[in-house]
């Protein structure tokens, strides 16, 4: 069956050493890691993207040049990622212009090692690989699907990878899902299995949205990036957790003592889609960036005592799921007043 798996097994162990993917050894499968306080998945993006590249080699159908690029593709879909992956997605696209999937390039460009001729040496073309991954590219929907090869092992890695395994045992495996694949049809997922993958998809994620120090931790050191979006460079998208953590200690120790003292309260938990007319605009960075100024000064706070964040987990995720959090050191229940003002005047949400 994998007639073609030899050189892209050997491709795929060529690219585990390369330094764009050794990078990811330090960037956790969670956006917001376990060290940071709440009982989350300890895989590293690192072990996923491997998996990634594994999953691949069960894809059926096509030639062997397509066949190796996307192993390539699903190998490499994880490389453009910064530090705290998907919460640092706004503001990488603020400063850079593009989110991960489309810092593939970037990342290769900016890596001190020449990983690109790993690439070459297989007579792959980086800019290909690149758009594979961004979402342009005939092979993307292996990478941008419901389910596709990233979120079948994704979700299944971060419930066995939580210590203690709060959320049991995954109902389906990866390897389900990717053997159905074929690079000469669309995918048809027999339903009971899709809707055991759905059912962990939800089951992983309302488990993080309804972990309070996971929330927490996104929406202050989401409002941490926003704070020094001036002072960020291109360069701080190549740091790894541990070091974008600590450059936000230096610059606003008092966000990161208030985490690690466990001196935020989360003091608003509000379904998106109970905003109304202008409220919904909160979804873009300017306007989050505004209410968070505006409530900060009506009440003459400290601009790090203060975050709001919006939850949402991937395109095409039906809005009713996406939560509206507003975070506060010490559990000051006046933003809340505040805001409850400003986001008053309203129209149904359709």
């Amino acid at each position: 069956m994998l007639k073609y798996a030899d050189p892209r097994r050997r491709l795929l162990k060529d690219l585990s050493r390369t330094w764009v993917l050794q990078r990811l050894r330090r960037i956790e499968l969670s956006a917001i890691p376990e060290w940071i306080g709440s009982r989350v998945a300890v895989a590293s993006r690192y072990q996923h993207s491997l998996s990634v590249g594994e999953l691949s080699l069960l894809v059926s159908g096509g030639d062997k040049d397509e066949l190796l690029l996307l192993t390539a593709a699903s190998t490499l879909h994880d490389v453009g990622v910064g530090p705290f992956p998907h919460l640092s997605d706004q503001v990488m696209e603020d400063i850079l212009g593009f989110p991960h999937e489309g810092a593939v390039k970037f990342a290769f460009e900016n890596s001190p090692l020449k990983d690109s001729r790993i690439l070459e040496k297989y007579g792959l073309d980086l800019d290909e690989v690149a758009s594979i991954v961004e979402g342009s590219h005939r092979l993307s929907k292996f990478l941008h699907g419901l389910p596709d090869l990233d979120n079948a092992d994704n979700i299944y890695r971060f419930i066995i990878s939580i210590p203690g395994r709060p959320l049991g045992e995954p109902s389906y495996t990866p390897q389900e899902i990717a053997r159905l694949m074929s690079l000469e049809g669309n995918l048809i997922l027999p339903d009971a299995l899709r809707k055991r993958w759905i059912s962990d998809f939800r089951k992983a994620y309302s488990y993080l949205r309804d972990n309070e120090m996971n929330m927490i931790g996104w929406t202050m050191l989401g409002r941490a990036l926003r704070l020094l979006r001036d002072e960020l460079n291109p360069g701080f998208f190549r740091l790894t957790n541990k070091e974008a953590y600590c450059l936000i200690k230096t610059k606003i120790p008092k966000i990161i003592k208030g985490i690690e003292r466990r001196e935020f309260r989360i003091i608003l938990d509000r379904k998106y889609a109970e905003l109304k007319g202008e409220a919904r605009k909160i979804l873009d960075l300017s306007s989050l960036c505004g209410l968070e100024q505006a409530l900060s000064e009506e009440l003459n706070l400290e601009e790090w005592m203060v975050g709001l964040s919006v939850i949402h987990t991937m395109p095409g995720e039906d809005p009713s799921y996406w939560r509206v959090y507003l975070v506060s050191y010490r559990g000051n229940s006046k933003p809340r007043e505040v805001l409850e003002n400003i986001l008053s005047n309203s129209i149904p949400f359709e």
